[in-house]
């Protein structure tokens, strides 16, 4: 680690981090702007101590900085990753600033900061955007971990306690870096048995990503212009949909910024039995229309399969689509629905709290024209994915949708390590069904966390459904009924449920315990 007054702090915790085999070293001294700290420092290690550089530099760097001239910060912080990846370094760490807040600090020590404080936000912006220029950076979110009491002796300088912190949030992210898979890297993913299945009901997890990104599931080959799943930086979140599936049971997972990826499967689709995987294809993106034109509060838009008929394969009349519909840019909290055209529901299908793209899964029966409906609760961009087709010969019963549990009504949250049995004929549906496609929502957590659905009779899986990180989130899942008819759901922690079934499957599915296929993590 290479660092200013700050980083010094944790020289001595640094190395006590990191397993006794690692080599940590430290270098630095107060007041070095980051130009500063590569001239006298780095490219002198470089020259004479070549083998302090390894796979993984931080850089504690910015409480020293040129305020007057922005462009002079991005060009020292691009020289010193670039120099340092020209020497071979694999991962770049940046710190970020404490943005000091009174409440956190004595007041001797706010007042001695306000001559400075007021651009340590600015600074953080500025790495935020070298996020994009250096694939090889990620940050450390010290400002984050920061907002506490008891660590620093001032208001930036770290003691004991600090500086242990400082250290251990540096050793988490370089585990977590470690095992990303890479920017626009593409990941084969093998379903056991699923050689003679048309397609896969996948859950895709992503976990510490280097920054905002998209995936995209699809047949191995050509990577087609639609996605299934958005994360941003220091979120935990996961997206359901279904892929088809190569003669060998394989399919492709493609990232478009590098992060920690987590694959479950929850069943597959037999062939000739009703339901065709489509090439993914683009449906429907509100961008595009002239002046980037969102859909309205309260408005509803129909689309039409003949208007992808071409594009995705689509032949014969289908009854029914698997989409994966995105909300993005919104103007506020709200939501998105989609119905067949001319029904009505009560239940919402992607939920969203901000302009960050959303997206969710669901099952939707076309209409006597081939339409399905979107409707917005709040303005906002909508994109929609097309990812498969069923016909008459699938006995897929997909609206409208109807909620089987919501414990806002009992007044109470569901606890902390507890399952939640429902049987699916509260729902109007047969106990042997195939499976059920449901929508999960987690509302108002008193945690992060996550929630995991599955046949009850078949013991909770290493796997999860749902990752609960904000006040309101939620994702799809198909899942297999037990003997009984029941479908559990395990909650990691207190939080209220809401579960939507969206419709129901006939043994054109074939659902299992959900597996777990991959953890980059290991």
């Amino acid at each position: 680690m290479f660092t200013d007054s700050v980083g010094l702090g944790a020289k001595d915790a640094l190395p006590r981090a990191f397993p006794a085999d690692w080599q940590v070293r430290v270098d630095g001294t107060p007041a070095e702007m980051v130009g500063e700290m590569e001239h006298n420092f780095v490219r002198p290690r470089l020259a004479t101590n070549p083998e302090w550089f390894g796979d993984h530099v931080v850089i504690a760097a910015g409480y020293n900085f040129p305020y007057w001239n922005h462009d002079r910060f991005v060009r020292e912080v691009d020289s010193m990753i670039e120099t340092l990846t020209a020497a071979g370094v694999k991962h770049v760490y940046w710190m970020t600033l404490r943005e000091v807040k009174p409440q956190y600090i004595s007041a001797s020590a706010w007042r001695q900061i306000q001559p400075y404080s007021w651009y340590f936000p600015d600074v953080n912006v500025l790495l935020e955007q070298a996020l994009e220029r250096h694939p090889n950076l990620s940050l450390v979110e010290w400002r984050h971990v920061a907002d506490q009491s008891g660590i620093t002796y001032d208001a930036i300088h770290l003691n004991p306690t600090g500086a242990a912190l400082f250290s251990s949030i540096i050793r988490q992210m370089v585990d977590q870096a470690s095992t990303r898979v890479p920017d626009g890297s593409t990941t084969r993913i093998h379903v056991p048995d699923g050689e003679t299945a048309a397609a896969a009901a996948v859950n895709i997890t992503t976990t510490s990503p280097r920054t905002a990104g998209f995936i995209t599931t699809h047949p191995c080959g050509e990577v087609p212009l639609v996605s299934m799943h958005n994360y941003v930086r220091e979120q935990v979140v996961a997206h359901s949909t279904i892929v088809a599936l190569d003669d060998q049971g394989d399919f492709c997972v493609t990232t478009s910024r590098a992060t920690n990826l987590i694959v479950d499967v929850t069943g597959v689709f037999e062939p000739g039995l009703g339901f065709t995987a489509t090439t993914p294809t683009r449906w429907l993106d509100t961008r595009e229309r002239p002046g980037r034109a969102p859909l309205a509060d309260g408005d509803v838009l129909e689309l039409d399969i003949d208007d992808v008929r071409t594009d995705a394969g689509v032949s014969g009349a289908p009854s029914a689509v698997a989409v994966s519909i995105t909300a993005a840019e919104a103007a506020g909290p709200g939501w998105l629905r989609a119905t067949t055209c001319g029904s009505t529901a009560d239940t919402s299908n992607v939920n969203f709290l901000d302009a960050s793209p959303v997206p969710n899964f669901a099952i939707v029966e076309l209409d006597a024209e081939g339409r399905i409906c979107i409707e917005a609760r709040t303005d906002t961009q909508v994109i929609v994915d097309l990812f498969g087709v069923f016909d008459d010969e699938a006995p897929v019963r997909a609206s409208p949708a109807v909620r089987l549990y919501d414990s806002r009504d009992e007044g109470v949250r569901v606890a902390a390590q507890s399952t939640t049995r429902l049987a699916v004929a509260d729902a109007g549906i047969a106990a042997d069904v195939s499976a059920v496609a449901v929508n999960l929502t987690a509302v108002e957590p008193a945690a992060v966390g996550h929630l995991t659905v599955y046949p009850c009779d078949a013991g909770l899986p290493l796997a999860s459904s749902l990752n609960v990180t904000a006040f309101l989130i939620s994702n799809a899942a198909i899942v297999a009924p037990d003997a009984a008819g029941e479908i559990c759901v395990f909650s990691h922690s207190e939080t209220h449920l809401i579960v939507d079934v969206q419709g129901d499957l006939g043994a054109v599915f074939s659902g299992r315990t959900p597996q777990r296929l991959l953890d980059t993590r290991g």
